[in-house]
């Protein structure tokens, strides 16, 4: 794995969000390139805005920073929609536009949304479909109160490892620990 990859890796697990889904994003914005440019003036790996840079207090310009600020706007994202789908479709065509949409559509939402956003969305989702599983029911808006739900389709994110443990570690552990009790039992 690449410099860059680590890095979006422990960001992504110091925030307490899924490694995979913001190595996804990451990959892409940008293919993991910090020369990357966009054409309305997106800057390096998550191509971040220079306001969106701003807002975050991070330098685009730095990989480091460029990173840490991604991963927060992803995490930000995640929280305030409470559903993955929004979340990137909020990262790609803004939150904004997205709410607006949200208000306007209900759970139709993401029919509405550009064919270009629709894209971004069903790639990155289906690149980490292991990760998420399909829920149908309430779905929080943001702002909250009791007419802030819509139901609809979301895609529900579990809950991140601990830092420190990966997925393979877990995998292992519990291999080792199946593999005992055999030993055992077999006896």
């Amino acid at each position: 794995m690449s410099s860059i990859a680590n890095a979006i890796v422990a960001a992504a697990q110091a925030a307490g969000i899924d490694p995979k889904l913001a190595l996804e994003v990451a990959n892409r914005e940008s293919g993991l390139n910090q020369n990357a440019r966009g054409a309305a003036g997106e800057i390096g790996v998550f191509q971040l805005l220079p306001s969106t840079a701003a807002s975050l207090g991070v330098d685009p310009s730095d990989v480091n920073r460029n990173i840490e600020g991604g991963v927060r706007y992803l995490a930000q994202l995640l929280s305030r929609y409470g559903d993955p789908a929004a979340a990137l479709a909020a990262y790609n065509w803004g939150p904004d536009r997205v709410d607006a949409d949200l208000a306007a559509h209900g759970s139709a939402w993401f029919s509405f949304i550009p064919s270009s956003t629709q894209s971004y969305v069903t790639s990155i989702l289906a690149n980490v479909q292991t990760q998420y599983t399909a829920s149908i029911g309430p779905i929080p808006l943001p702002g909250g109160g009791p007419s802030s739900f819509r139901t609809g389709i979301s895609a529900e994110m579990p809950p991140a490892p601990p830092p420190g443990m990966s997925v393979w570690t877990k995998m292992a552990i519990a291999v080792g620990v199946i593999f005992g009790l055999s030993l055992l039992l077999s006896d």
